[in-house]
């Protein structure tokens, strides 16, 4: 009886150090699955593209009427979600907003150096220096990652720990302190200087969870808190935007009723298969994107 229990006993000890171990690993995955690198990343892939046939200018040697456009940020500029990835390293999509606008008559991406797990600091140190001082368009989608993104989401949507509060909390003081603020203008500020003559559009995040009629989603506890805290966010970094001389283009509206959890959604939802596009737009998301930015009249 004794050595039955005793064997049970060492069973189930080393099936509890097996799944500490399994949880151990995913959220070691989970933290560069969802924020992505950073520092020095963004320079893995070739940021500009050769003529394109179809537009004017292209393939014929002749002159442009295109503007020179530069795409900075974090994941939401890189397209990350989307798939058809350029690079596995800032995780940028053929199917991003940037790649989209440049398929238009009158852009033509020349600075792509946006990168999944881009903060602030890191668009101003390793992707505005890369920003042509001839260029006439730079969009900017930053600000998510200041605020701890990646940590809400893991803790709060995929493991789901005690911690989920806690990292709301620290993301909603950040939001509203002097400090991003001053952040979310140093970004514009530096993209300004580097190219005088350029446009500036920030924008904002889309809401990445459906609500329904009870103010609830089906599947996740804290999606509405989550879904306030980024109205919150967006409203800071249009403020400063707009302080700073840059446009803000609104996200909140253009995927309104495309959230996780609605019939038609925009947004990933987790999946273990492809960590990487969770919690990000998919490829109609970023057509979503693209077509809210068209609308903003260019030199």
């Amino acid at each position: 009886m004794s050595a039955t229990v005793s064997a049970s006993s060492s069973r189930g000890r080393r099936a509890a150090l097996v799944l500490a171990i399994l949880l151990a690993a995913f959220a070691l995955l989970l933290g560069s699955s969802i924020a992505g690198p950073a520092d020095s990343a963004w320079a893995a892939v070739a940021t500009g593209k050769p003529d394109k046939p179809g537009k004017p200018g292209g393939g014929g040697g002749g002159g442009t009427t295109e503007l020179e456009y530069a795409a900075i940020g974090d994941s939401f500029a890189a397209g990350t979600g989307a798939r058809s990835y350029l690079d596995t390293s800032c995780y940028r999509s053929a199917n991003s907003y940037p790649k989209l606008l440049d398929a238009d008559a009158n852009l033509r991406l020349v600075a792509f150096p946006a990168c999944s797990g881009a903060s602030t600091v890191e668009v101003i140190s390793q992707q505005v220096p890369a920003i042509p001082s001839t260029a006439r368009v730079v969009t900017v989608t930053v600000g998510g990652n200041d605020v701890g993104f990646a940590d809400v989401m893991q803790n709060c949507f995929v493991l789901v720990t005690s911690s989920c509060p806690t990292f709301i909390a620290n993301g909603s003081t950040i939001a509203a302190s002097s400090g991003f603020a001053t952040s979310i203008r140093n970004v514009v500020a530096a993209a300004k200087a580097k190219a005088p003559g350029a446009k500036v559009i920030v924008t904002g995040y889309p809401l990445l969870f459906h609500l329904n009629s009870s103010g609830v989603n089906a599947k996740y506890a804290w999606a509405d808190e989550v879904n306030v805290e980024t109205v919150k966010l967006n409203d800071v970094i249009e403020t400063n935007a707009i302080a700073a001389g840059a446009v803000f283009v609104d996200a909140e509206g253009p995927f309104a009723g495309h959230g996780i959890g609605s019939s038609s959604p925009w947004i990933n939802d987790w999946n273990w298969l492809r960590p990487k596009d969770g919690f990000h737009p998919n490829a109609t998301g970023y057509a979503a994107y693209a077509a809210a930015l068209r609308l903003v009249p260019v030199p």
